[in-house]
């Protein structure tokens, strides 16, 4: 007996091969989907994690902002407290310059020859007025002055013949520019 096929036996496998082939491309495809998921999922933990970090790092600066400030601020209070020490360095050369000067004068007039009748310090400028017996005795006590460490530069202002006591006497005005002397002046008043 002969068989006769009358299933297309071609067409059946070309269906199944098709329908094979679409599985797999659905399951490739489910697979692509699963991985690009899994993908999406780090991702997004990743960020979410980098977003964390971020937030602490946010924190942190928020808190070094606010030690940041406190420096800043004692930063001006050391300048202000600088500038009042220097204030008070200056207030105390300026007037133990005072006594310097008035000590220096002192001891460089000469007692028998010529007196002060006034004297004025106005900032660094000393007004010396005088009498003296002649003109000699003014200048070499304007030259004794310039020796001074204290005293920068001597001028005469004005010179005058006075009577007093019915002598003739020269009347004097002096104008001096006083200051601290250097350390090395100090060194070499305090050795000679």
């Amino acid at each position: 007996m002969v068989h006769i096929n009358l299933l297309p036996v071609r067409e059946i496998k070309r269906r199944l091969k098709a329908r094979r082939q679409i599985i797999n491309f659905f399951i490739g495809l489910l697979c692509l989907f699963v991985a690009l998921g899994g993908v999406a999922y780090l991702q997004a933990s990743k960020a979410d994690q980098l977003r964390k970090e971020l937030s602490l790092i946010n924190s942190e600066i928020q808190g070094y902002k606010k030690v940041l400030a406190k420096i800043k601020k004692l930063e001006q209070d050391k300048a202000l407290l600088e500038k009042r020490i220097g204030i008070i360095r200056q207030l105390k050369k300026s007037s133990s310059l005072t006594v310097h000067i008035l000590d220096e004068i002192a001891n460089i007039t000469p007692t028998k020859r010529m007196w002060l009748t006034s004297l004025a310090q106005t900032g660094s400028t000393l007004q010396l007025s005088g009498m003296a017996l002649d003109n000699r005795t003014i200048a070499k006590y304007m030259e004794d002055l310039k020796r001074s460490p204290y005293i920068k530069s001597v001028s005469l202002t004005s010179s005058s013949l006075k009577t007093y006591a019915g002598r003739d006497l020269k009347a004097f005005s002096l104008t001096c520019t006083i200051g601290m002397p250097t350390e090395e002046e100090q060194e070499k008043t305090a050795k000679g």
